[in-house]
C-alpha cells in the first residue's frame, strides 16, 4: 500500500473534515502537499436531503424527503460500501437510488477491519442479536450489516458509539446503519443480494 493512502486512511480514522497529506515527491527533500476533503473518499455525491448529523439522526432514515425503493421494480439490485466514504449505496446496477449513513470496520495497522470484495447476502437473523439490531449477513454470520451498538442483549444503544455513525469507521467489521436503515434492510433486501465492499 502506498505511503498516500496509508496516511489517508489515517486521516478517515480520525474523521477529519480536511486531511493534509505529506509524501515524497523523490529522494530529495521536496514534499508535496495534498489536501483531501471527506467527500474525497465517496464514490457519490450525498444526495441533497441527506439527514443533519445531528441529535438522534442515528436512529433515522439517511434521507429525509426520498422514500426508501421498492426492491420488487429494480433490476440489478446492489449494495455497495464505501468503508472511507461512510456511506452504504442502494443501487440497480451503477445507478444509486438511496443513501445510507454507515460506519464499517475501524482501521487498525493501516487496514480496516472489514474484508474488501464481492459478496452475497447469505444470512438473515431475528430482529437482534448479541449488540445491535436487524442483523443481515453476507458473510455467513460473521459480518454482517446490523443497526449502531446495543448493550449486549439490551435495548439500550451505546451512546458513546452512535454518533461515529457516517462519520469514521467505528465497528469490529460488520457495517453498522441507522436504526431505521437496518431495519428497512433487513426487512426488504432479497437473500443473495450482491455486497461490494471498497474502501472508496
Amino acid at each position: 500500500m502506498r505511503t498516500k493512502f496509508k496516511v489517508a486512511i489515517a486521516a478517515a480514522l480520525l474523521a477529519l473534515p480536511v486531511a493534509t497529506i505529506v509524501h515524497p515527491v523523490d529522494a530529495a527533500t521536496k514534499v508535496t502537499v495534498v489536501k483531501l476533503k471527506k467527500s474525497d473518499f465517496q464514490p457519490y455525491r450525498d444526495p441533497a436531503d441527506m439527514r443533519k448529523m445531528t441529535g438522534t439522526y442515528w436512529k433515522k432514515s439517511s434521507e429525509t424527503k426520498k422514500a426508501y425503493p421498492n426492491l420488487r421494480k429494480v433490476k440489478n439490485l446492489n449494495l455497495r460500501v464505501s468503508i472511507l466514504g461512510n456511506r452504504t449505496y442502494v443501487r440497480s446496477g451503477k445507478k444509486v437510488l438511496y443513501t445510507m449513513y454507515s460506519s464499517a470496520g475501524r482501521i487498525v495497522n493501516g487496514k480496516s477491519l472489514t474484508p474488501r470484495g464481492t459478496y452475497h447476502t447469505n444470512a438473515y437473523h431475528p430482529h437482534r442479536f448479541s449488540e445491535a439490531l436487524y442483523p443481515v449477513g453476507w458473510i455467513g454470520q460473521l459480518y454482517l450489516f446490523h443497526s449502531v451498538p446495543t448493550h449486549e442483549w439490551s435495548n439500550e444503544f451505546v451512546a458513546s458509539e452512535t454518533h461515529k455513525l457516517g462519520r469514521m469507521p467505528a465497528s469490529h467489521g460488520c457495517i453498522r446503519l441507522s436504526v431505521r436503515d437496518a431495519k428497512w434492510l433487513h426487512d426488504h433486501v432479497p437473500y443473495h443480494t450482491k455486497v461490494e465492499v471498497h474502501y472508496k
